[in-house]
Order: structure tokens, then C-alpha cells, then sequence
């Protein structure tokens, strides 16, 4: 009968097989634990197509709440696209004629009137009051530099609407109840997006060039604080008053400022943006990021600066806003407008994510506990059937094996060379 032993070649596979085995169950239980983080979190996407800026490329996105009205700046038919986001369906409504390619916009609900920076230097004004003559036409054109009129953030509590003049070094303020030049803030660096701050009463200004975020005190044109975050080449800013946090987009990732303190995080959920809106009603950062056609994306952040999720876009979705009353976020699509619902659920806890850390490690000592566990064990039989034989199990092998070539030798030598029975008697 065959000996039960079994040689270094078995206890190796059996390691083999055993951390096989481990690791299979251990990227399961893995996986199990994050899906199950993220059961119920996930976004779909929903692209409407509106064959009338099917071809567009945009800049500023922004909704107006009250009318249930999208507008987005289009660079291809240097105009101002409106979108009817009240009904199940977006319905494309028509488009402003601007007459020079158009940058970023801001919404003034109260005025009716929504403000687009546009190159040339000039910002437009258009008319959304439905009961006037000129609706949905530019009334104004205000002259606020000679190269260019880029991003723009609109304060009622001051009435003031506050345009980045890019390459040219300043934020200029626009008294809204006239249409003119206020101020200008010369920063002597290149300039992103302004954002006025109504918690604290000051302006903050991104910059690329300078890798910042600057705050300027608007009272006296005093720039105040300038805050780093190198290699950042800052463009979007959004700010949450409530909890003075701003959320600034860079190049490869995202910062979260902490507006008392200057100090800030950097988080790469996102890989980098363009621009970032906020939703007080929501509480909810936008941020809009466009790279390749495989890359890009929007993701939605919590008040807090906390990741909630993203979903696929178009790399002409260079900004994204948040629908309050359906509770959807809508982005330039490929064919036309791009819609999804953000995650309702809360966010991976945190022990999950340090659980999921400690696995990497966890696994291997594992695996090595349990090859040095069966290994004892064969050896632990190894001795108790020296004890029982005399023999140990590798001298049985060995003497098995070699009754095996014996009995081989033996069976060849009948099968190749017989005895010869012809001259028996």
C-alpha cells in the first residue's frame, strides 16, 4: 500500500494552494467592503441632446433657480444658450447673440439681468425680466478693460459685480445700479475667479500664475493675504460662507481652504478642475473637469469639502451647476446637455477606509501565518511516524519508491525478453 507521506514538493504546493485560496477570499472580502461602501452611492448619467449647441464649447454654466433657466457661455456661437431645466426634458430655448467670444457669467436674480465676460474687454448685460420689452437681449455693454473681460461673481449685498481681467493683473468692480466702473484691484499677477465673501466681507481671487489664493479687503483695496498652494495653477474658486471654507480648483487636484486660518488640503478625488460652483441651498460644491475624452468629469463635494461623487463628462464641460429644486446637477454634454442626481447616501466612514489600508499589510502577514501553521503541522506528523516506524516519513518515501523501480525493472523484463517455451518438456 501506498505510504501517507508527503514530500517538500506537497507541503510547497499546499502553500501554493493555501495562499491561492487566501487571497482570493481576502479581494473578495476587500471588494465587499467597498461596494458595500458605495452600494447606493453611485450616479448615472442622462445626455439630452439639443442639436442647437450640439457643436457649442462653453465656459461659464450657471442656473437661475427662480426661472428654472440654465445659461452657458458658447465660444462657437459667440452667445449666450438658454436652456429650460423646469421640465422633465430639457428644452432648449434659444441663444443670446453676444457678438465677441463670451467667458464667464453670473446670475443676478434680483436685477433680472444675467452679466458675461467676454474677450475684448467687454461685460454684456442681458435682460431676463419676462415682463420687459428687451427681454432676452443685451441692454449694456460695460467697458472694463482693453484685452479682456474673463470670470465674474456677482454680491447683491453690495451691488457690485466683480470681473478678472485675466492676463491683464486686475479685478475690476461694477457698480450694478449703474453700470459703471467703481474700483479696480490691481494684483500685478494674473487672475481667475473672484468671489465675494458675505460671511466676512472680503474678495478672494484665485490665481494661476502666482499659485494662490489672494484676499483683498474690498472697503479700502487693501490686498490683505495671499495664501500658497504650489504648483497648483489655480483657476475655479467657490466659497461656503456658512462655513467659511473655499474650494479651489488647480491644475491636478483639488485645494479646500480654511478661510480663517489660510490653511488649506489638497485632495486628488477629483484630478483637478476648471470651475467650481457652490449651492447654499444644497450645500453642495460643483466642480467641473475637463481633460481627454476618457478623463474628464464633474464631481459634487459636500458643504464640508467632503467627496461625494462623480460621474464621466465631456471635455467641453468646463463648468457644471446644481439644480435646487429637482436636486440634479446639468453640465455641457457631448450632443447637448449632460444631468445626474449626486450620491444621496453618506460617504465611505472613515474606520472603513483605514480597514482598507491596513489590508494591504494584513494580507501577506496572513498568508505567511498560515504556510508556517500547515508547515508545523507536517512537521509535527514527520516526528510522530519517526517515533511510531523507527523510520522517518522521507526514508519510507524513499524506500517506497525504490520497491517501485524494482517492480518496474521486474515487469519490463517479462514484457521485452519472455522465457522461451518451445523446448519445455
Amino acid at each position: 500500500m501506498k505510504p501517507r507521506g508527503r514530500g517538500p514538493r506537497y507541503l510547497a504546493s499546499v502553500a501554493s494552494s493555501i495562499a491561492t485560496v487566501v487571497a482570493g477570499f481576502s479581494a473578495a472580502a476587500i471588494g465587499t467592503v467597498a461596494l458595500g461602501a458605495c452600494a447606493g452611492c453611485s450616479a448615472t448619467a442622462h445626455e439630452t441632446g439639443l442639436n442647437p449647441i450640439a457643436a457649442g464649447s462653453f465656459d461659464g454654466v450657471d442656473i437661475d433657480q427662480g426661472a428654472h433657466l440654465l445659461y452657458m457661455t458658447d465660444r462657437v456661437n459667440k452667445g449666450l444658450d438658454v436652456v429650460d431645466v423646469g421640465r422633465t426634458t430639457p428644452r432648449f430655448v434659444q441663444t443670446v447673440a453676444l457678438g465677441a467670444l463670451p467667458n464667464g457669467l453670473a446670475i443676478a436674480s434680483d436685477r433680472h439681468r444675467v452679466y458675461v465676460g467676454m474677450d475684448g474687454g467687454n461685460v454684456a448685460v442681458v435682460d431676463t425680466d419676462t415682463g420687459s420689452p428687451s427681454f432676452m437681449k443685451v441692454i449694456a455693454r460695460i467697458a472694463v478693460d482693453k484685452t479682456k473681460a474673463d470670470l465674474v461673481d456677482y454680491s447683491p449685498v453690495r451691488n457690485r459685480l466683480y470681473v478678472s481681467t485675466s492676463g491683464g493683473g486686475e479685478v475690476v468692480g461694477v457698480d450694478t445700479l449703474t453700470n459703471r466702473v467703481s474700483e479696480r484691484y490691481d494684483l500685478n499677477m494674473p487672475v481667475e475667479q473672484p468671489r465675494y465673501n458675505p460671511a466676512d466681507g472680503m474678495l478672494y481671487v484665485t490665481s494661476p500664475g502666482d499659485d494662490s489664493l489672494v484676499q483683498v479687503d474690498p472697503s479700502n483695496s487693501r490686498l490683505l493675504n495671499r495664501y500658497p498652494v504650489p504648483g497648483c495653477r489655480a483657476t475655479g474658486l467657490a466659497i461656503n460662507p456658512a462655513r467659511g471654507l473655499a474650494l479651489v480648483a488647480c491644475s491636478g487636484s483639488l485645494a479646500l481652504f480654511n478661510l480663517a486660518s489660510g490653511e488649506h488640503t489638497i485632495t486628488r478625488t477629483v484630478e483637478g478642475g476648471d470651475l467650481v460652483s457652490y449651492n447654499p441651498a444644497a450645500d453642495k460644491f460643483v466642480v467641473a473637469s475637463p481633460h481627454g475624452p476618457k478623463d474628464s468629469a464633474v464631481g459634487v463635494f459636500a458643504g464640508d469639502g467632503t467627496f461625494l461623487g462623480s460621474v464621466p463628462a465631456t471635455p467641453k464641460a468646463h463648468a457644471a451647476a446644481f439644480d435646487t429644486s429637482q436636486g440634479i446637477v446639468y453640465a455641457p454634454g457631448v450632443a447637448g446637455i449632460l444631468s445626474f442626481a449626486p450620491a444621496a447616501c453618506a460617504p465611505t466612514p472613515d474606520w472603513v477606509k483605514v480597514a482598507m489600508g491596513l489590508s494591504v499589510y494584513a494580507v501577506p502577514l496572513m498568508l505567511i501565518g498560515l504556510v508556517l501553521f500547515f508547515y508545523g503541522r507536517a512537521r509535527d506528523r514527520e516526528r510522530e511516524l519517526e517515533a511510531t516506524t523507527g523510520r522517518s516519513r522521507w526514508r519510507v518515501r524513499r524506500e517506497y519508491l525504490a520497491a517501485e523501480r524494482e517492480r518496474m525493472r521486474a515487469l519490463e523484463d517479462a514484457i521485452l525478453d519472455p522465457p522461451d517455451q518451445r523446448f519445455s518438456t
